[in-house]
């Protein structure tokens, strides 16, 4: 068995990080499938994560329909790094912490790469797919730079947080995986 050591986006934007992590789900089609599911699913066909999400949005998640590949475009702070055939990747810079705000997005890949954490955090999340024998390998992962003057408020925060970004990401995937099987895609 041999492994696809290709280079991600998310290797290009986010090279070096402070946290990161990486949650699978197997689905039983194809990766150009995955892929348009991908780019189709919206947080709120994924109940779980919108529950959540909309907990830490105060509500303002709640109702829309857009991919969730989309968040890039209409949320503070966040951009859309880049996206290939089997690859999707988003970024936030601020402080997502109470009393913490974004900072204003980058424009570019290059600029959120270049952009330097000092009292913030620089997040990139990949959702990507990899050819397996049963069908697709989906993959999320998130890489977190943490700026020194952050650490100690993002640690308190990271360390309340990170089970229910788990759930988040768990309950995205499951919800791709749904959307990819049942063969509702255009």
């Amino acid at each position: 068995m041999t492994a696809d050591l290709a280079t991600t986006l998310l290797d290009q934007v986010a090279p070096v990080w402070s946290e990161r992590l990486v949650l699978g789900q197997d689905v039983a089609a194809s990766p150009e499938r995955t892929m348009e599911a991908v780019r189709a699913t919206s947080l709120g066909e994924a109940r779980f994560a919108s529950l959540l999400v909309a907990v830490r949005t105060r509500g303002r998640s709640l109702g829309s329909d857009l991919p969730f590949v989309q968040t890039g475009d209409f949320e503070p702070g966040f951009v859309r790094l880049g996206e290939s055939e089997r690859e999707v990747c988003i970024g936030f810079v601020g402080r997502p912490w109470p009393g913490g705000a974004p900072e204003p997005a980058p424009a570019d890949a290059d600029g959120f790469r270049d952009r330097e954490a000092l009292d913030c955090v620089k997040v990139a999340v990949s959702i990507r797919c990899g050819a397996a024998a049963y069908g697709t390998l989906l993959v999320t992962e998130t890489r977190i730079v943490v700026g020194p003057l952050a650490e100690r408020p993002f640690g308190l925060y990271w360390r309340l947080v990170r089970p229910a970004s788990n759930a988040v990401r768990r309950s995205l995937l499951r919800a791709i995986a749904r959307c990819a099987e049942a063969g509702t895609l255009s």
